[in-house]
């Protein structure tokens, strides 16, 4: 029988709502706090002097006096969050202070046949000179986004992983040799989630809305991948593959060549599949900038150039984009479907896809889904996993005894 939390486990959890009322609210008074938390004005005052006394909020008066109209605000310097992700072809680091401002960020490219153990090394190395930098003690979680298929499976009590395309990740335990190297935990995720979060975090549509479901598309390649948020939670599924729409079929008649099928969406619609179309076509384009070793992003120069073969190659990769989102939006309905920064950020190519989709959904449906491009100015994927960090932290209610811890030793 659920008898419901105890009253240890309600302050918890009410002292985590006001530390993350005011960490999202910024200055408030604790009438406003009160009002925004749910909680009662007694309740918060006894709330804030227990802040006080751990010298993480300060006010706008010389005391904390709870006169009408004083301003309480987080004093969160020092702290941070560590955000990493790796891909096929690189490996990124941010550090972000507690509310979210990011302060360092590095970025180390790598050959696709490059050694795992020797991109590991450099990994770990360019971590560990930021976790010097920053302090040990002043980083209060550690998030690694890692690409997709991220597949979760239980074996003998420990959580595995497989992504494909990516044979040489089997060869590491690439959560454990950072935890190991860092001497902090670590929370791994699936990049395309993690971006999708830092997208509904941020979006317009959400703070008109906070019931917005959100879906943000992404290509590093050859690849696809979706991040799916509904309701502000990130739809992870069984084993977390919730959102790997790039293995879905669009083309049944696809050949299928040393175990990839040629008819997925990935293959028809990710960033690398305009290189294979302008191949296709490049001999009945004599006059094209465009040559046999264009690369994508060549492709998407020539393309804002209006090069007659990148309109073709571009355009085809946009139809192909366009179909299978059509078949996305009658699995999930979202109101706001968000094209990463890998897709050619052009109005000629947005409405392109926007075209395709109203061809293949009912009009009703069209009309009610916005597509759109990112609007965030960082990557989001690093970002998302700071809001990751935080909301776990939230969630088991150890926020506030990291702070304390940090208090403490400093």
């Amino acid at each position: 029988m659920n008898r419901g939390m105890n009253s240890t486990e309600m302050q918890k959890n009410n002292r985590t709502l006001v530390f993350k009322t005011l960490l999202e609210g910024g200055s408030m008074t604790r009438t406003e706090l009160a009002a925004e938390s749910g909680l009662q004005k007694a309740t918060i005052t006894n709330i804030i002097n227990e802040f006080l006394e751990m010298g993480i909020i300060a006010t706008n008066g010389d005391t904390a006096s709870g006169r009408r109209g004083e301003q309480i605000y987080l004093k969160l310097d020092g702290i941070y969050i560590m955000s990493m992700g790796i891909t096929r072809k690189d490996f990124q680091i941010g550090v972000y202070t507690l509310n979210g401002k990011q302060v360092s960020h590095s970025r180390c490219q790598f050959e696709k046949n490059e050694d795992i153990h020797v991109v590991m090394d450099k990994l770990k190395k360019s971590a560990l000179k930021l976790r010097e930098q920053f302090g040990k003690k002043n980083i209060v979680g550690v998030s690694l986004a890692v690409p997709g298929p991220y597949i979760r499976r239980k074996s003998d009590g420990n959580d595995l992983f497989e992504i494909s395309e990516f044979e040489q990740f089997s060869q590491v335990n690439i959560r454990a040799e950072l935890e190991e190297a860092l001497e902090l935990p670590v929370m791994m995720k699936h990049d395309a989630k993690l971006a999708a979060y830092a997208e509904w975090r941020n979006a317009e549509e959400v703070r008109e809305d906070k019931n917005t479901s959100l879906i943000i598309i992404r290509s590093r390649g050859f690849g696809i991948g979706a991040g799916i948020v509904i309701n502000g939670k990130i739809v992870e599924g069984q084993m977390g593959i919730a959102g790997e729409i790039g293995h879905m079929g669009v083309n049944y008649n696809g050949r299928r060549h040393l175990g990839e099928s040629e008819g997925t969406f990935e293959y028809c619609a990710g960033t690398e599949s305009a290189v294979r179309y302008m191949l296709e076509r490049m001999y009945e384009f004599p006059g094209s900038i465009l040559h046999k070793e264009s690369t994508y992003l060549e492709i998407v120069e020539a393309y804002r150039q209006r090069d007659p073969l990148a309109i073709l190659a571009i355009e085809k990769m946009a139809w192909m984009l366009g179909y299978g989102i059509a078949s996305i939006v009658y699995i999930i309905n979202p109101d706001c479907i968000i094209l990463g920064p890998d897709y050619p950020e052009e109005d000629a190519f947005i409405e392109k896809v926007e075209q395709v989709v109203k061809q293949f959904v009912h009009p009703l449906v069209g009309e009610s889904i916005s597509i759109r491009y990112s609007r965030l100015s960082e990557d989001s994927f690093l970002l998302g996993g700071y809001y990751y960090v935080l909301e776990r932290l939230y969630k088991e209610n150890l926020i506030l005894e990291k702070l304390r811890q940090i208090r403490e030793e400093s």
